[in-house]
């Protein structure tokens, strides 16, 4: 079987079948711009640098990319689910690194999470204005 022209293993069902995956590309959605606009300001949190931010969002990037074909490695997966699996995966990873950034943040000012996520929120409205329309 052929996808996005790249060879995959597939099972007698169908299924695709891991370790080959890791040349086809993970989709991004609108699931993925929030939570990468939340990676973004829990990092700016410790660095108000946007220049800083966006550099190590990129490199962590490469990092949660490997991340998604670890655990997908050797699962059957079906073709017609596989860039939703791919993108979901990668969500699920990118929300796990910000809820590492919110623990972190909690403990480091000694607080709840209720004053993290504020400060995410108002660095967030900072960073990534509202559009009027």
């Amino acid at each position: 079987m052929n996808i996005s022209g790249v060879s995959v293993a597939v099972d007698s069902t169908g299924h695709l079948v891991g370790s080959t995956l890791t040349e086809i590309p993970i989709h991004e959605n609108d699931v993925t711009a929030v939570l990468m606009q939340r990676w973004i300001a829990c990092y700016m949190l410790y660095d108000w640098n946007p220049h800083h931010a966006g550099y190590a969002y990129l490199n962590n990037k490469c990092d949660w990319t490997q991340q998604v074909f670890k655990r997908l490695d050797g699962m059957a997966i079906d073709a017609a689910s596989l860039n939703d699996v791919l993108t979901d995966t990668l969500n699920r990873i990118l929300l796990e690194d910000v809820e590492d950034f919110i623990q972190t943040h909690m403990k480091v000012w000694k607080c709840d999470r209720l004053t993290v996520e504020f400060q995410v929120a108002k660095a967030i409205a900072e960073i990534y204005p509202r559009q009027e329309s």
